[in-house]
């Protein structure tokens, strides 16, 4: 019989534990406005002025990783958002900009792929839809490669 109630503790423990780490963020507006989110989600979302927020959006600390910080950050900043994807296209098609980012491409499909630069920095926008709703985006900047130089030993083959 003590093996039972034992069981039956470790199950509540794991239980709660679980329902515990289900709990979702608070979410921020486009403008990172500290009015409508928590204090966590604020400053998490504040570190990046330099790009637009949908409003809605929790980040996913699991698969963000961002060094530096302000106008200077490089890495991934993961998120979730519950608007639909085409809907974030076009937020990020119309955002970007606004932000002083210059569109080199885009491809809108069931992954898609918005690339921008900004001074010595390239950013790349992807969204996917999620099974249930909404979906991911996910961030990545990096910096500007550099062309290779005149004289590189790279061989050149001309098509015909």
């Amino acid at each position: 019989m003590s093996n039972i109630r034992r069981w039956t503790s470790v199950g509540a423990v794991v239980a709660v534990l679980a329902a515990a780490g289900c709990q979702g963020s608070p979410a921020l507006d486009a403008n990172g406005d500290p009015a409508s989110a928590g204090a966590m989600d604020e400053r998490g979302f504040t570190r990046f002025p330099d790009i637009p927020i949908p409003s809605g959006a929790t980040m996913d600390l699991d698969r963000s990783l961002v060094l530096g910080a302000r106008d200077a950050w490089i890495g991934r900043l993961a998120m979730h958002v519950g608007a639909r994807p085409s809907a974030l296209f076009d937020f990020y098609s119309r955002e970007m900009g606004r932000f002083g980012w210059r569109e080199i491409t885009s491809v809108r499909s069931e992954t898609s792929v918005l690339t921008y630069s900004r001074g010595e920095r390239v950013a790349t926008v992807r969204i996917r839809g999620v099974t249930l709703r909404g979906a991911q985006v996910d961030v990545t900047i990096s910096p500007r490669g550099r062309p290779p130089a005149p004289n590189a030993d790279v061989a050149v083959e001309t098509l015909r």
